[in-house]
């Protein structure tokens, strides 16, 4: 199983519930992937994340969140990577039983934004400045997907380009995404 990041606040019912999905568990056993924190728990009132933490946070919305993340390997150019496993309730659903596209946009941009936040957090703050999606193949509720994002470009540590996919266990794509953060400048 892949390990856990030290100080990582995710629950063991959250892991034991992926675990008990065979393509995921598969995925889980990959050692060179870390389990790390994700936007599901508010540290400090008024720091945000409460779309995932709160709002987006039962039974019928998104269920369980797991957040993995590989980091880059300078010997082989592997680019780091972030999977994000997301288990859907029928809440938040367009059309029977089909996820809305506005949720698909927003777990691509969470878990883009999350792989700037464990590859380069010394970027942070890091805002959204444009997510073009392309949806390919409706996502079915209630279920289990994947979403997976690697940075593709750095330039002035303040622009990042990245890329996100959602798939299914039996690897179909879903959507993808490309998009660019901006680092705010800070303030003299």
């Amino acid at each position: 199983m892949a390990k856990i990041q030290k100080g990582s606040n995710v629950p063991q019912s959250t892991i034991d519930h992926f675990q008990r999905i065979p393509w995921c568990a598969a995925l889980l056993s990959d050692p060179a992937f870390c389990i790390v924190n994700m936007s599901r728990t508010v540290i400090q009132p008024g720091d945000g994340h409460t779309l995932m933490a709160e709002t987006w946070n039962t039974d019928s919305t998104i269920a369980e969140l797991l957040s993995l993340y590989r980091p880059p390997d300078a010997t082989t150019g592997q680019p780091g990577e972030i999977r994000r496993f997301y288990t859907f309730g029928g809440g938040m659903n367009a059309h029977p039983n089909l996820l809305h596209g506005g949720v698909i946009a927003t777990i691509l941009d969470s878990t883009m934004g999350n792989i700037v936040a464990q590859q380069m957090p010394e970027l942070q703050p890091l805002f959204t400045v444009n997510l073009n999606v392309s949806y390919k193949k409706p996502v079915p509720t209630p279920g289990t997907i994947m979403v997976r994002a690697q940075i593709t470009k750095v330039h002035d540590s303040r622009k990042v380009w990245l890329s996100g996919v959602v798939e299914n266990g039996t690897g179909d794509v879903h959507a993808t995404a490309e998009g660019l953060w901006l680092r705010v400048k800070p303030k003299l």
